[in-house]
């Protein structure tokens, strides 16, 4: 619906240079008409030339409801469904976060969509080429963390590694499960704070994992950030994303 309602909007100019077109025509045929029905003899010309007017003007009419609808569609109903078109824009393309930069600016994401069962597909974001990375080395806790598996809602969507509250201080590396019976693909984002307010893509992959290597998180400024994963099906749905927190220092 729409992506109809989109259409019509888009085309609106030609639909209203059609109807005023067509609407031009029809005048002509009145004033014909009439003029025939003034210089008729019989009283069946002037009742068929009549009848011709009539026809235009009916006509008329219904150009003239057609180009409201259309006004209705383009402006009003397409308020109200703008929200579905934009919520499947793409992803926006990370940005490699170069080590001892200054606060990372994350580029905003979408809101995530409402989970149905039986969703709209909408269009799905491909995960883009990413920059090349150093190799990951692995977690550095401290000895006083306690490594600590995140608890993950669905387990179609689960982080294995790392822990909740490791701390690190270079790449890491995501290990996990990305799994779904109409597995369409998957993403890693990252957010700064336990509860962020905005997500970044960094990782991803369009081929099911299970219990293995996910993606690359490089090394960030120094903070405690989010990290989560989310599998989509080839609906445009997802379960429930499995989420963890970690420290660079």
């Amino acid at each position: 619906m729409a992506v109809i309602v989109d259409f019509i909007r888009e085309f609106s100019p030609w639909i209203y240079g059609a109807c005023a077109v067509a609407a031009l025509w029809y005048l002509r045929v009145v004033l014909l008409a009439r003029s025939e029905r003034r210089s008729s003899v019989f009283a069946l010309e002037r009742e068929q030339a009549l009848n011709r007017v009539f026809g235009a003007w009916g006509a008329a009419f219904a150009l003239s409801a057609l180009m409201a609808g259309v006004y209705l569609l383009s402006t009003v109903v397409f308020a109200a469904v703008e929200p579905q078109l934009t919520a499947g824009q793409e992803t926006p393309t990370p940005v490699a976060v170069a080590e001892n930069a200054g606060t990372p600016t994350p580029s905003p994401t979408l809101p995530l969509p409402e989970i149905t069962p039986t969703g709209t597909p909408t269009p799905r974001p491909r995960p883009t080429a990413r920059p090349t990375q150093p190799a990951p080395v692995g977690p550095t806790p401290t000895a006083a963390d306690a490594v600590r598996r995140p608890s993950c809602p669905d387990g179609r969507a689960a982080i294995t590694q790392p822990g909740v509250g490791q701390v690190f201080s270079g790449p890491v590396t995501i290990t996990g499960t990305a799994q779904h019976e109409a597995f369409d693909y998957y993403k890693l984002e990252y957010g700064a704070g336990a509860a962020p307010n905005v997500w970044s893509y960094f990782d991803g992959g369009e081929a099911p994992v299970s219990g293995g290597r996910l993606g690359v998180l490089n090394m960030l400024p120094p903070g405690v950030y989010s990290i989560r994963i989310v599998v989509v099906d080839t609906s445009g749905n997802f379960p429930t994303p499995c989420q963890t927190t970690i420290e660079f220092r």
